[in-house]
């Protein structure tokens, strides 16, 4: 049983776990300026000669380092802005579109915690609880290592996703954000006893207080956090309302209010403008490869690999081109879906020049956990895709279909193709079949007639013969001569070469429809010279040998 983090040695692995009094810990991860970031983003590549700056509601709210150093100021009109900077680019604020890229950025980081809230403008609030289990099993002060490695990672992810951002970790969600918005630190830990002292020399802005009441508490010569923590509640209950004693009692860290969870309810997409019109794959493939490592990780941060992606290209001066990627099973690593995709990609033949792309995840499924063992060649799945791809771009999408088994008893009629899937898909039973259908090639229940079932038992004495099927079947069998000698068959002729016969087995009797065209055949298992193992079998009408598949 855990003991409380209070009453746990100084220094034992149980340092800050098992919960403790007062406000959770939360981890705020903030993208400064995320308007401006996104539009950059977005350009990423381009060799920009304007400065550029989001305006909204008449007035600059943002502005990138060539508009501030040409004299550009948040706050000012466009006319002001312009008059500083003529080559000045206004740009308008989306608010949509950041809502949209804070939910992508929430989706990456979904796997770090227990919970991840979207607190807009610009900030990510993800639940702390369990960072103790980012650090050593036998660290000093879990937590704080925990923490520490958990806010290193959060500011990877979004470093992936191509921001610049900013992390704190403390006692509540409101001085968490707090800190991260307004810190001057890319990174800062408070510990549980110090948010008051921590918060103290933030602006009265930072907890979010309306331009009015801030305008009211610095003519009172109140200009910071720590002054307004130090207020009585009763005055600010007076002068200012319930905002005030609310703002009052963020400044002292109280603020105990549980995380609302964001669950994403669409499949992730990105999208990318090129710096010029390309015409050729090369740079395609650069901007490709930054496309599948955004959707890839909003993909591994749900727990999800795809199984088919779509790939857009925009064409200049109009139109799209839309390309289907199809991949073995489900998987988020970038680096497997490029092979495929650069495959598609250099089968192109454009009529203009790309300007855009958008890559987006059409189906998805969970990632299939994965324990290598030695010997395992994951470098063989990765080739399989790109096989899938080439044998889909020169034969076409209907030349690639998985065989199903279908309940008939006659080897070449029992399977029917159907569309390839990804392996594992969908539970199975412990016969491999799944539930509510029969095994492959198994008969449906009742079912008495002579057959054969893959990889079944020898047969009972019901009557109905089953042995192990060939992994090769043969499309059309091959007739085949035998050759013996006293009685005793030493060799097939097969195809014009005589082979001799190390070893035969059987025969398995498979016969039936003889309401249509009525079969008998007597089956054997023929190891061969330079063959292997065959699967032979004897006509019961004409008598003559054909051989039918092969035992790989």
């Amino acid at each position: 049983m855990l003991r409380h983090e209070r009453d746990a040695p100084r220094g034992s692995p149980l340092d800050g776990i098992g919960g403790s009094e007062g406000p959770p810990r939360v981890l705020a991860l903030c993208i400064p300026e995320l308007p401006l970031q996104r539009l950059l983003r977005a350009r990423a590549g381009e060799e920009r000669s304007r400065p550029v700056a989001i305006l909204t509601e008449g007035r600059v709210v943002h502005c990138d380092a060539q508009a501030l150093e040409a004299g550009v100021r948040p706050g000012q009109t466009p006319a002001e802005a312009l008059a500083a900077c003529g080559r000045l680019e206004g740009v308008a604020l989306d608010a949509a579109a950041d809502r949209a890229a804070l939910r992508a950025l929430a989706e990456t980081v979904l796997l770090l915690a227990p919970a991840v809230e979207v607190a807009p403008p610009d900030t990510l609030l993800l639940d702390a609880s369990a960072a103790h289990l980012f650090a050593p099993a036998r660290a000093a002060g879990r937590q704080e290592a925990g923490e520490h490695s958990l806010g290193e990672r959060a500011l990877a992810a979004a470093a992936e996703m191509g921001y610049a951002a900013r992390a704190a970790v403390a006692s509540g969600r409101a001085p968490a954000a707090a800190l991260a918005r307004h810190g001057r630190s890319r990174w800062v830990r408070v510990a549980p006893g110090d948010t008051v002292r921590a918060l103290s020399g933030l602006p009265l802005e930072s907890l979010e207080l309306g331009p009015a009441v801030v305008g009211r508490l610095a003519a009172l010569g109140i200009r910071d956090a720590g002054a307004l923590a130090r207020l009585p509640a009763g005055t600010l209950a007076h002068r200012f309302g319930p905002a005030g004693v609310q703002a009052a009692r963020l400044a002292r860290g109280e603020d105990g209010g549980p995380l609302v969870p964001y669950a994403p309810e669409t499949l992730p997409e990105e999208s990318i403008d090129l710096e010029a019109p390309a015409e050729s794959a090369e740079p395609l493939l650069f901007a490709l490869k930054r496309l599948a490592d955004r959707v890839a990780a909003r993909l591994a941060g749900r727990g999800l690999g795809a199984t088919r992606l779509r790939l857009t290209l925009q064409l200049d001066p109009r139109g799209e081109e839309r390309i289907l990627v199809p991949l073995a099973q489900p998987t988020a690593s970038a680096a497997r879906w490029l092979a495929p995709a650069k495959e598609l990609v250099f089968s192109l033949r454009l009529p203009g020049a790309v300007v855009g792309l958008r890559l987006a995840a059409l189906e998805v499924g969970p990632l299939p956990a994965e324990q290598l063992a030695f010997g395992d060649r994951p470098e063989a799945l990765a080739a399989l895709e790109v096989v899938l791809a080439r044998l889909a771009t020169r034969l076409g999408d209907e030349a690639l279909f998985a065989a199903e088994p279908v309940d008939r008893y006659r080897p070449e009629g029992a399977y029917r193709p159907v569309p390839f899937r990804p392996h594992g898909e969908g539970r199975k039973d412990a016969g491999g079949a799944s539930p509510g259908k029969p095994a492959p090639g198994r008969p449906a229940p009742g079912n008495k007639v002579r057959g054969f079932v893959p990889g079944a038992p020898p047969a009972g004495p019901d009557g109905a013969v089953e042995g192990q099927r060939p992994t090769r079947l043969l499309a059309e069998p091959v007739p085949v001569v035998a050759e013996g000698e006293g009685g005793r068959l030493t060799a097939l002729r097969v195809e014009g070469t005589d082979r001799a016969v190390l070893d035969v087995s059987g025969p398995e009797r498979i016969s039936g429809e003889w309401w249509s065209s009525a079969y008998d055949r007597d089956y054997f298992r023929v190891r061969l010279e330079g063959m292997g193992e065959c699967w032979v079998y004897r006509d019961g009408v004409a008598g003559r040998l054909w051989l039918h598949g092969f035992f790989d």
